[in-house]
Formats: structure tokens, sequence, C-alpha cells
């Protein structure tokens, strides 16, 4: 991203401007659907819900545990994918998540309420 940057402000500095096609007619933007109040609650509500769901998560069960939860329930409850869809994406955030934060970054996460109060942490 900082190389990105770096060519952009080079670009900038030397007055460089993108080269307009004339057959090509600008995207427009704006909102044309608009979305009943009652259904756009709904969806607020939902996504709030899981947002509260996933800290509740990782307080009761720790990051280790409610990270592939979460991104499992969230593809299969919420998106309705595939059942393999579901369980390699896990998969692949679950080891994205031990791999970068637990062996590259060695980051220790606390365990969740629930393996503190039985002792087995």
């Amino acid at each position: 991203m900082l190389v990105l940057a770096l060519i952009q402000v080079i670009l900038d500095v030397r007055g460089v401007e993108r080269k307009q096609r004339d057959d090509v007619t600008p995207v427009d933007f704006q909102m044309t659907q608009t979305v009943e109040p009652e259904i756009a609650l709904r969806r607020t509500i939902n996504i709030f819900m899981w947002f509260f769901g996933f800290f509740f998560g990782i307080w009761l069960l720790g990051f280790s545990i409610t990270i592939p939860l979460m991104v499992f329930s969230y593809l299969k409850i919420q998106s309705n994918e595939k059942w393999w869809l579901s369980l390699t994406l896990t998969a692949a955030a679950w080891f994205c998540f031990w791999g970068l934060f637990v062996k590259l970054l060695n980051l220790p996460f606390p365990d969740g309420v629930i393996f503190t109060v039985l002792g087995l942490s």
C-alpha cells in the first residue's frame, strides 16, 4: 500500500493526469433504490446482534474458539452458504488468525470466562 501511495505522489508531483476516453460514459452512482424503514430497522438490528454475539463469544469462549465459530455460523446461518464453502472459509480464517497472531506475532490471547471458571486455562 505504501508503494502505491508513493507511486501516486510521484505521478501527482510530475503532473501526470489520467487520460479521458471519449467512448466511455461516466457512471452515475446515485442511489435510486429505497428500502422500507421497517426492513432497514430489521437489518440494522440483525447486524448489531451479530456484533454483540461476537463480543459475547469472545468474552465467554475466547478468541481462538469464537473466531472460527463466528465465521462458520455467519456463513452458514446468515449467508446460507454451502457446507464445503463454510467449512473451507472457516478453516482459512482460523489458520490466518492462528498463523499471524499466535505463531508469527506471538500475541497472548486470554481464555474465555468459561475456561477460567472451570480451571481449564
